[in-house]
């Protein structure tokens, strides 16, 4: 039984920067993808886990408000 699990990121964009992001990379998730992969060789795991703290509470707080 494999107990891996996966996530899911859901963006929001407006129509036209749908449009802006379709014309410099047409295929968006393969894009997104890869950049994931890069900062997370790049930056390592503290960096990643770093980025998730200020993340977290930035979210926290923007639905406070």
């Amino acid at each position: 039984m494999n107990n891996e699990t996966h996530r899911v990121i859901s963006i929001s964009l407006n129509e036209r920067d749908w449009q802006a992001l379709m014309r410099l990379h047409p295929q968006p998730v393969l894009w997104l993808r890869e950049k994931i992969q890069e900062s997370l060789r790049a930056g390592g795991a503290d960096a990643i886990a770093s980025a998730s703290a200020t993340a977290a509470a930035n979210t926290t707080s923007a639905t406070r408000q």
